[in-house]
């Protein structure tokens, strides 16, 4: 988190010291880890690399995995869950990042004259934009909010828009 941020913070200062006009959008992934699309994920580990013995071990560690629920003393029927990263441990948080890290180069290209950084810490995603005009900051805020919400949807993750904070400096 140290690392996080420190990012963000600093992206904002040299930004402000810049005289830029500053926004900072921090999001809030609705269920994000219980959302995570083993497919999607699986075949995100393929392109950066994670193949052979790794890649069959990671896909045995999130398929067929069964859950039930005891309430009372009762214990609900076993069903398979099929979507999610099991939460609790080192791997979880690494596979939600592997997950979401081309959200940051999404972005960039489509938006290539935003001044924007977006900074990933699990579940946690921090975006700044910044511009020394009024008139391009607003447009150039809604063009990536609307691309990252598409990019989102499209990895079939929601936003929590209780927990959604838009910030102007």
């Amino acid at each position: 988190m140290d690392k996080a941020a420190y990012k963000l913070i600093s992206d904002i200062l040299i930004a402000l010291n810049n005289k830029r006009i500053v926004g900072v959008i921090f999001f809030d992934l609705e269920t994000a880890f219980d959302c995570v699309n083993h497919d999607i994920l699986l075949a995100k580990m393929e392109y950066y690399g994670v193949r052979g013995v790794m890649h069959t071990v990671i896909k045995s560690h999130l398929e067929y995995r069964y859950q039930g629920v005891k309430f009372n003393n009762k214990l609900s029927k076993w069903n398979i869950i099929n979507i999610g990263i099991p939460q609790g441990s080192v791997l979880g948080p690494l596979l939600f990042l592997i997950y979401i890290k081309d959200v940051q180069s999404v972005t960039p290209c489509a938006l290539s004259n935003i001044n924007s950084s977006i900074i990933l810490f699990a579940d946690d995603t921090s975006v700044i934009i910044s511009d020394p005009c009024f008139m391009n900051f607003e447009r150039n805020f809604n063009i990536l909010f609307k691309t990252i919400k598409k990019w989102l949807n499209s990895n079939l993750l929601s936003l929590n828009f209780d927990k959604l904070i838009i910030c102007n400096l």
